[in-house]
């Protein structure tokens, strides 16, 4: 599943949803989502209002885990995000982060499943507040057994003999 974000309008609703005087940015928004996406193991595209920034401020606003796109000089986060949702094949498979009604009806024509910025943030937030819970397999699994524990798994199984010649 694709997350899809109307960037200004998740980030308006994660500023009214702060109870602190903390001020979120377009970073702080782009990092909290980018660990979200690795824990939840999603894909996650956020689309602002504007022209991109000047590479340097780009790449402190981008996450690794997300992609961050800008709609362009005199084009809105709104048109940009009705477009994705209008040319891609698939757009079903979108869960569509928004408040702009425009675009949460423009994600049901494609079957796309619209929710709003608010309800998002707060899921987020309780998603992120939780223990990660521990992975349901070992890590050998991942990485392999080492050569000792393998070489003792291959006489248990009788495959210690050498290969004839």
């Amino acid at each position: 599943m694709t997350v899809l974000i109307d960037g200004n309008n998740l980030l308006f609703a994660a500023r009214a949803a702060e109870e602190s005087n903390l001020l979120i940015g377009r970073s702080m928004l782009c990092d909290r989502l980018g660990m979200w996406a690795r824990r939840r193991h999603e894909t996650v595209h956020v689309v602002f209002d504007g022209p991109a920034p000047a590479p340097a401020l780009a790449s402190q606003i981008a996450h690794p885990d997300i992609h961050v796109s800008y709609s362009g000089a005199g084009v809105s986060a709104d048109a940009t995000v009705i477009d994705i949702l209008e040319n891609y094949s698939a757009a079903r498979l979108f869960v569509v982060v928004t408040t702009d009604r425009e675009i949460a009806r423009a994600a049901k024509r494609r079957r796309a499943k619209p929710v709003r910025s608010e309800v998002f943030w707060a899921a987020l937030k309780k998603d992120l507040a939780c223990a990660i819970p521990p992975p349901s397999e070992p890590p050998e699994k991942e990485v392999g057994l080492d050569a000792g524990a393998a070489r003792e798994w291959l006489q248990e199984f009788g495959f210690d003999e050498e290969p004839p010649e």
